[in-house]
């Protein structure tokens, strides 16, 4: 319902490719930590060339995160991004470099609202990322590829979806899938992303 085909959207959210901490089921929320891309992670991100390469994109966006400047580079090579630090990946603190599973299991006793230590609550999150999904709405130029992470895409699929963002029921995103919508689609859900704080 919520998605448009390529020809007609104002953006498109990416998730980068396979990275070695995914393959390990680790957890990387530190941009200074630098976790690149497997090989199959690169043959992902290659393998869309001939689906995005070939569209003259206004503007191309990053995070902080290694993985998706890399991604980017695969992808369109020699290209020079807008770095977003509102789509990051969340900041995990003590669970930096940890295994997945420690992680969830924090998360099953603690709230939306609570952050682990030295790291950043999910709610939190939330707040940014409709920030950013707002800039792309209205200030970035169109159309624009954004290389981005599973968790703002899947909250955003959750809101679109009627859902909450963080507890909705959007499975985790898959490496190297592109996620085309329409300006007007970014800024609702960043509307309801900012609707789902109050």
């Amino acid at each position: 319902m919520w998605f448009v085909d390529l020809d007609h959207a104002d953006v498109v959210l990416l998730r980068h490719g396979e990275t070695t901490y995914n393959a390990a089921h680790l957890l990387n929320g530190d941009p200074s930590v630098e976790v690149p891309l497997t090989a199959a992670g690169i043959a992902q991100i290659r393998a869309l060339r001939h689906e995005l390469a070939g569209i003259a994109w206004a503007a191309v966006v990053v995070t902080p995160f290694g993985r998706t400047r890399q991604s980017l580079e695969v992808l369109l090579p020699g290209r020079v991004p807008i770095v977003d630090p509102d789509l990051g990946d969340i900041r995990l603190g003590e669970f930096e470099s940890q295994p997945r599973a420690t992680y969830r299991t924090w998360r099953q006793t603690h709230g939306v609202a609570e952050a682990p230590d030295g790291g950043e609550s999910r709610r939190a999150a939330v707040e940014r990322y409709a920030r950013g999904l707002r800039r792309l709405a209205e200030k970035t130029p169109h159309p624009a590829l954004v290389v981005a992470h599973d968790q703002p895409i899947r909250y955003l699929l959750n809101v679109l979806a009627g859902h909450d963002p963080v507890l909705g029921p959007a499975l985790p995103v898959p490496n190297a899938t592109p996620f085309p919508f329409t300006k007007e689609m970014l800024a609702e859900g960043a509307r309801r992303l900012e609707a789902s704080l109050r």
